[in-house]
């Protein structure tokens, strides 16, 4: 049974672990080949929280020069005398700061959850990642088996074959042996020169 997030975080070590996506060593062990649909949507969300980690950061230095910028227009129209248009433009700017300082709340908030957002989103990768790596695993270590149990078999087969050619070797020298003692070398040569002609057709 896979472990859950929660049953990850127990152990300290969990922060330690490399945010999976951003790992070269993640793809050796899953080429997009190799993917399974799980592992694809697990990947897509947490670099999405990656990549939203980095727009909060960027949106976050905007909105600030935005703000920053503002205040700046209202100190600098605070000393002129009033006007209509002034007012207007001073209301508006103050409803403006109002509005930046609400979405640089937010995102400070986000900012602070995204982390903890993209560490569980990867240890939910990584869970998933390494079940599928046990599977390969537990798959890889039947074949072995299996192939083990044929080499030994075909070990032994072999170890039959070359016996009985080896005894069919020796056979064929002793009857050749006691051929040529029985009729002599000048008689073998006569025997041996049609059967010499066959081998050399039959190459």
């Amino acid at each position: 049974m896979a472990l859950t997030i929660e049953e990850v975080k127990k152990n300290a070590a969990y922060k330690q672990l490399p945010i999976a996506t951003l790992d070269e060593r993640w793809y050796r062990l899953f080429p997009e080949n190799e993917k399974t649909p799980e592992i694809k949507v697990l990947e897509k969300n947490l670099n999405e929280l990656i990549k939203r980690q980095g727009q909060i950061t960027n949106d976050l230095k905007a909105v600030r020069k935005i703000k920053q910028d503002l205040m700046n227009e209202i100190l600098a129209n605070s000393d002129e005398e009033s006007s209509a248009k002034r007012e207007k433009i001073m209301k508006r700017n103050q409803k403006l700061v109002l509005e930046a300082t609400e979405k640089i709340e937010q995102l400070e908030q986000e900012e602070l959850e995204i982390p903890t957002k993209i560490r569980d989103a990867n240890i939910a990768l990584i869970i998933e990642g390494i079940g599928v790596c046990h599977k390969r695993i537990h798959r890889n270590y039947d074949d072995i088996q299996l192939l083990g149990k044929w080499i030994n078999e075909t070990r032994i087969e072999l170890k039959k074959k070359v016996l009985i050619k080896q005894d069919k070797e020796i056979k064929n020298t002793e009857i050749y042996s006691y051929m040529h003692d029985l009729l002599g070398p000048e008689m073998m040569e006569v025997f041996d020169k049609p059967k010499k002609n066959e081998d050399k057709k039959s190459e």
